[in-house]
């Protein structure tokens, strides 16, 4: 099979008939990826443009799901190769992802509070005392069963033509209230690793204007759900504790827990 891309989870296959495989490495958790699965196939039967999952699949003793081949440009390649439009990627940034919070959600099992309930609880070099008063402060915050999508950001994000994106990898999809989804894509924005591989040219126009992109995109989404920052930020805590259990390299990790450990001193 001819290999068009990979990441740290799965590499990327043509599969024939305008299909793509996404092949996981092995080992990996075997319900994460039916879950993947099921969560593509209930975001597809929504209505939102996204590829449709046709099927799960073995190849070689790896486990797999075979997609839909949709067209397009990652929209942080785009960002790097045409910085000069910058605002006008990243306010698509913000409008595609208000437009995936307008949808419900309500009878889709995974709900984001539990979902970073369990992280918070298994993070690393937090303590115990630390993680209750997270987890408290994390049910003080509002409900909602709004479609989130749990690792939003440029390079989720598919373009083809003037009016046409597309989200993937709804590995992390659920229920949830939308500025929870946003603090994650805020945290990402801030302090995410870039994905391995990424040439160092790339890389240094990535953080280059990093902080141009994230304002761009928070001050859009704000503007377009009619909602403010200061509604945003108390769920920075519990999505920045609930990152420390990705897996993330030791760069990212020191620089969330300062976050972490500064904005706990502001809570009771």
């Amino acid at each position: 099979m001819e290999q068009m891309g990979q990441g740290r989870t799965a590499d990327i296959y043509v599969a024939g008939d305008n299909k793509v495989l996404k092949l996981y490495k092995k080992g990996f958790s075997l319900e994460a990826i039916h879950e993947e699965y099921w969560v593509s196939n209930y975001v597809y039967d929504l209505g939102l443009h996204v590829p449709r999952p046709f099927e799960l699949v073995e190849e070689e003793g790896r486990q797999g799901i075979v997609f839909e081949r949709v067209p397009g440009t990652s929209l942080l390649h785009l960002m790097t190769q045409r910085p000069l439009q910058i605002k006008r990627f990243s306010r698509t940034l913000a409008a595609l992802h208000h437009h995936v919070h307008s949808h419900s959600a309500a009878d889709l099992g995974r709900d984001h509070k539990e979902i970073l309930t369990h992280n918070i609880k298994s993070a690393p070099f937090l303590t115990d005392a630390e993680k209750s008063k997270i987890i408290h402060h994390l049910q003080s915050l509002p409900e909602d069963r709004k479609l989130c999508h749990g690792d939003y950001h440029p390079d989720n994000v598919l373009v083809s033509g003037q009016n046409n994106s597309c989200v993937i990898d709804w590995m992390t999809g659920m229920a949830g209230h939308p500025l929870g989804d946003l603090a994650r894509s805020v945290l990402l924005l801030t302090y995410g690793s870039l994905p391995e591989g990424t040439p160092k040219t790339k890389g240094l126009l990535i953080n280059f204007f990093r902080k141009r992109i994230k304002k761009e995109y928070v001050s859009h989404y704000l503007k377009l759900a009619s909602k403010d920052y200061a509604e945003v930020d108390p769920w920075i805590l519990p999505v920045a504790a609930a990152r420390l259990s990705d897996g993330i390299p030791d760069e990212e990790k020191n620089a969330l827990l300062l976050e972490i450990r500064a904005r706990l001193k502001t809570i009771s």
